[in-house]
């Protein structure tokens, strides 16, 4: 097996995961929704539903970003993209994908100082009392995630081409 396939597999399962992780985040978001809107209706509204739907969106949100990574699917300026043509252009992703990394390797760094303070300190949600940090933790990770797919991509590993990440092979 070369090394870029096993980038290339690397990159997959991670992805894969996340993308199961993204997806039973929106559901769960959409499942509480749906119980809290009916319950207000009939009865009264769920407890710290709120603050759960905020806690399920940095899981939904960070979750996608290693993702959107892996795919180079997030927003771009083209304006001299198209200068550059074969090694010039390979050359040039490779830059990007690794300022990328490094980038978002020292996002990583910083959000986990903010966990580890945020958990010195004994943050907890107003309502249901649940520890912040461990979610800020999961933001740090998750960070670290991107950076590491970003790493894969200037290393020659790349998605596969369908983009479906969910389709079991």
């Amino acid at each position: 097996m070369k090394p870029a396939s096993r980038l290339t597999r690397a990159g997959q399962m991670l992805a894969r995961a996340l993308g199961w992780m993204a997806g039973i985040a929106l559901f769960s978001m959409m499942l509480l929704t749906f119980a809290d809107v009916i319950s207000r209706k009939f009865f009264v509204a769920i407890p710290g539903a709120f603050e759960l739907s905020e806690m399920l969106m940095v899981v939904l949100l960070f979750s996608g970003l290693p993702l959107v990574a892996w795919h180079a699917e997030h927003v771009c300026f083209e304006l001299v993209d198209a200068m550059y043509k074969g090694r010039s252009a390979i050359w040039s992703r490779r830059f990007m994908d690794g300022s990328c990394a490094v980038i978002f390797g020292a996002l990583a760094a910083a959000t986990w100082g903010l966990a580890q303070r945020t958990i010195a300190e004994s943050e907890v949600s107003s309502r249901l009392n649940i520890p912040i940090g461990i979610f800020v933790y999961l933001m740090a990770v998750l960070l670290g995630a991107a950076a590491f797919m970003h790493f894969l991509r200037v290393l020659g590993g790349e998605p596969p081409s369908d983009n479906n990440i969910l389709e079991a092979e």
